[in-house]
């Protein structure tokens, strides 16, 4: 579980702020005192808001934000002593509610933007080549943290004949299982996935699950 929020403590009693009233800056402080201080300016696009995330060993520290136009980035940095050493920097990507998991060594980052835009009216759904109709259901970008490459991977669901246009409900990376099967939860159950990912995940959604 990670810490979240703009004023985070980590085990030592050292904060970490984030401030954004004006420019965005962020900072570790000890007894009221900044000990550093990482001016941030964010992707074209703007910024309308964000968060702070703290790995569970409290060796990294994501900043999340979004533009208001249904965009989110995040930046990666590693706690070293008392300064934020920049890691790697997103662009903005389509989506909402964006949720993040650390593999348990740290060395994976995964960002989940799944869902988040209902109704989902079959109707108004995508064609594949024999004409049955998809959503494109959002994505889960991949972080290598040591190499800072990322990969992305789209989500495409099939849905049934039970399929509930106003589904909705939780959607992220849960857990990781015997080193490479990823756990991920959706409003109509868990779906299992076997990593590497492809690039492009096809569910098929039923009743029971997939």
């Amino acid at each position: 579980m990670m810490k979240e929020g703009t004023h985070l403590t980590l085990n030592d009693g050292r904060e970490i702020l984030l401030q954004d009233d004006a420019d965005i800056s962020l900072s570790i402080c000890s007894d009221h005192e900044a000990l550093c201080a990482y001016p941030f300016t964010c992707p074209s696009g703007g910024y309308g808001g964000g968060t702070l995330l703290l790995s569970p060993s409290e060796r990294y520290l994501i900043f999340s934000f979004f533009s208001g136009e249904s965009e989110e980035g995040f930046s990666l940095f590693q706690i070293e002593d008392s300064r934020l050493v920049p890691l790697f920097d997103s662009e903005y990507f389509y989506g909402e509610g964006a949720s993040y998991f650390f593999s348990d060594d740290e060395k994976i980052l995964f960002q989940s933007l799944l869902g988040g835009f209902g109704p989902w009216y079959v109707e108004d759904a995508y064609q594949d080549e024999e004409d049955a109709p998809y959503f494109e259901y959002g994505e889960i970008n991949i972080l290598d943290v040591k190499s800072q490459s990322l990969s992305r991977h789209k989500f495409h669901v099939y849905p049934s004949e039970a399929w509930e246009e106003e589904i909705d409900g939780p959607s992220y990376v849960s857990e990781i299982t015997d080193g490479n099967i990823l756990h991920v939860t959706m409003p109509w159950g868990e779906e299992t996935l076997t990593l590497p990912l492809p690039e492009t995940i096809v569910l098929h959604q039923d009743k029971e699950g997939s």
